[in-house]
Parts: C-alpha cells; structure tokens; sequence
C-alpha cells in the first residue's frame, strides 16, 4: 500500500504545478526549489498530530481507517458519484486527514471540471490556516475562479492572501495577481504588479515583463 505521507507529498507538488499559470513556468521553477521543504513540512505536521493518536486508542483506529479509506477514493475512477463520495469523506474525516482529503477532493473537482466544488474545497483548506498549505490552497481557490471565468474574485482571493503569502509563494501570487487584474480589465493594477515584478525577477524573466507593461500602456493611451 502507499505510503499515506508519501502520498500527501505527491498530492501537493502536484497541486503545485498544476495552479500556477503557463505563463509563470520560469517562477514555477524558482518556487520548486522550495516545495521539498514544504512537502516536507506537511509531513512533518501530520505526522506529529497522528503520533498523538498512538496513545489514544480510540482514535488511531479511525484515523489508520480514514488514511486507507482516502487512498482507495483517490485511486477510484473519477466520476460525480465518486465525487460525491469524497466530498461527504471531506466533510466527516477526523481531523488529522481532513487537510489531505480536501487537497484531493480539490484536484478531482478540477478534473471533473465541477470548479464550483473546487473553489469550496480550496477555501476550507485555506481556511484551516495550515501553514504548510494555506498558500497554495490560495492559489487554488483563484486558479478554479479563474477556470469559470470570474477573474474579479480570483483577483480579490489573490489580494487577500498576498499580504500573508510565504516567501516561498509571493512572487507566484503576485504574477498571477497581475494576470488576473489584467484579465478583470485592472490594467493599471496590472501594469503597476507587472513593474514590481520585472525589478525583482532575474533577468531572463525580465522580458516578459517588459513586454506586458509596454502593451498595458499603450491600451491605456488607446
């Protein structure tokens, strides 16, 4: 069987680079060389709490249960019953597996294409203020309103959790920020992000930036 851990780690760099941006592939590499440590770090958080159910007998049951339970929906073909099944999974499981179970029940909503589902289940993960996940479920919750075409919320999700966001994840939010401002029609927003980020980027990811505030100015002087 597969190893919950290992699995929770999987799930989350895949998450990763499946909710940033095309457009941000060179930030993306800059944010992977983080996202060991960050896996880890989850890991490390859930492993602890359940090492707490070993003296409890009553819940280390459950809790092994839950785990296995998870790894067998996450493995079922996805259709909406099966959806349906992990999210009510979602809602009820203890604690300790809760955040793993919402990560999934977010991946498979995208699959499914239901981004309604994932915009619910990023935001109850975000809202479980994990360290470890808070910001990528953030990127999460906008990428799937981006998916509907609601680019106002996606930017107001990506301005919330911006002045919080780890250093790890600033310059991602901050990229797609920009993009979705551009995309709601915020274009000095956009131009003003677009800016920010050319100064601190390095210099071989300079030139997009450049080219995006040049085609915002001259939409605007239009």
């Amino acid at each position: 069987m597969v190893d919950h851990k290992e699995h929770e780690s999987s799930l989350l760099v895949d998450s990763l680079q499946k909710n940033i941006s095309q457009e941000a592939a060179p930030l993306l590499n800059f944010v992977l060389k983080h996202v060991k440590a960050i896996a880890f770090g989850l890991v490390l958080l859930t492993g602890t709490i359940a090492g707490f159910g070993i003296y409890n007998y009553v819940h280390e049951g459950n809790i092994a249960k839950a785990q296995e339970t998870l790894t067998e929906l996450t493995s079922a073909p996805l259709n909406e019953a099966q959806l349906a099944k992990l999210k009510k999974f979602a809602e009820t499981s203890p604690v300790q597996v809760r955040p793993a179970a919402l990560l999934a029940l977010a991946k498979a909503s995208l699959r499914a294409e239901n981004y309604a589902s994932a915009v619910d289940a990023w935001g109850t993960l975000q809202a479980l203020n994990i360290e470890s996940m808070r910001d990528i479920a953030g990127l999460g919750k906008a990428d799937a309103y981006a998916r509907m075409g609601d680019y106002k919320k996606a930017q107001e999700v990506l301005t919330q959790m911006l002045s919080s966001a780890s250093e790890a994840y600033r310059l991602p939010a901050k990229h797609q920020l920009a993009m979705m401002a551009e995309k709601s029609g915020d274009v000095k927003t956009s131009i003003t992000l677009y800016k920010e980020l050319e100064s601190v980027v390095p210099p071989a990811n300079k030139a997009f930036y450049s080219h995006k505030i040049a085609m915002l100015n001259l939409k605007l002087k239009n």
